[in-house]
């Protein structure tokens, strides 16, 4: 039986390489040797937070990932949680794909942090090799999200947005808002550092600021009117869709992008946002193989410019540093690549 090495969080804020059995490949399936992958703010939870602390408390993950009928949560399952990942094609029994070719994979509910993925053709992506970097192009998967999200929003041609959150997601949305001609882009983090980076990908206006001091920065920037789009690209549990409902014009668009914690926050501002006759979008769950080859074209053409988001580097070997200091933000992190080659 071959085996393959794989990272299991056994712990909070713990993960291990342990190894597994490597599934057989069925037909119609695609074997990927990863070769870079990325750390994402949903990847968070499952390494930072106390899964078993708020199995206690009754705040139970819907998502159903953890296993509750176990009386102890951890350890989680092997492989959550990645789902960022490039790499080329071991072996196929598929006649999309042959061994060697280039491909993004795209594990299922985030089960991706393994040396090989195993998975059927409709979840494997071809790239081009080149012009950029195998680094840069991994950046397809986060902006096929985004261009999956966009399907939803109005034309936002000379509108002015405000982009919630200056995570790799955020700022992503940056330089795609200006691609798509939005007019103004105001950029909002807590974060001073991630101001320049903010203005390299394409935000007019960079607050560092939150609550009532970004809510005067952005009323001082539109004369009172507040921003026709407001993107809240925060998630978890800060409950920036409030902010962003403040922050969003009378009849203006919200869109909630970032993935919120549900199962432990109830408090949303829903008043506010019906006396201020808001559209509300949300969007999740993006698989669409159009998308994320649309995204690894407009990054290898140079349509947009992410290279400005990949501040650290990992081998997967490092595992738990990489979490670390994904989740710490050490030293000005904002995407953190796992390196499987190195």
């Amino acid at each position: 039986m071959r085996h393959v090495k794989a990272v299991q969080i056994t712990a909070p804020c713990r993960a291990e390489i342990i190894e597994v059995e490597m599934p057989t490949l069925e037909p119609g399936e695609v074997r990927v040797q990863l070769q870079k992958t990325c750390l994402c703010g949903s990847d968070i939870p499952f390494f930072a937070y106390d899964q078993q602390r708020l199995a206690n408390e009754g705040k139970l993950n819907a998502s159903g990932h953890i296993d509750y009928s176990k009386s102890s949560v951890y350890p989680l399952p092997v492989g959550l949680s990645l789902h960022e990942c490039v790499g080329v094609v071991a072996e196929s029994a598929s006649d999309k794909f042959k061994p060697g070719d280039f491909v993004l994979g795209l594990p299922f509910n985030q089960y991706g942090f393994f040396e090989y993925l195993t998975l059927p053709d409709c979840r494997v992506f071809p790239l081009p090799e080149g012009p950029v970097s195998k680094e840069e192009i991994l950046l397809a998967q986060p902006l096929g999200t985004l261009l999956y999200g966009f399907r939803m929003m109005p034309d936002i041609t000379g509108k002015t947005v405000a982009v919630l959150g200056q995570g790799p997601i955020g700022l992503m949305f940056n330089a795609l808002l200006k691609l798509r001609g939005a007019a103004r882009v105001i950029g909002i983090d807590r974060l001073e550092a991630r101001s320049e980076v903010g203005r390299a990908l394409g935000a007019d206006h960079c607050i560092n600021a939150s609550g009532e001091k970004a809510l005067e920065s952005v009323a001082n920037l539109t004369d009172g009117k507040m921003a026709d789009v407001v993107i809240e690209a925060v998630g978890h549990g800060e409950l920036a869709f409030n902010e962003a409902i403040d922050l969003t014009c009378q009849e203006g668009l919200l869109f909630a992008f970032g993935v919120v914690d549900t199962e432990y926050v109830d408090h949303y501002a829903f008043g506010k946002a019906f006396y201020k006759n808001l559209t509300i979008k949300h969007t999740v769950g993006a698989k669409d193989e159009g998308y994320f080859v649309e995204a690894a074209r407009l990054i290898a053409e140079g349509a947009v410019d992410l290279k400005p988001l990949l501040t650290h580097s990992h081998p997967f070997s490092d595992a738990q540093g990489a979490y670390e200091r994904f989740v710490d933000r050490q030293d000005g992190a904002i995407k953190v690549v796992i390196d499987f080659e190195g």
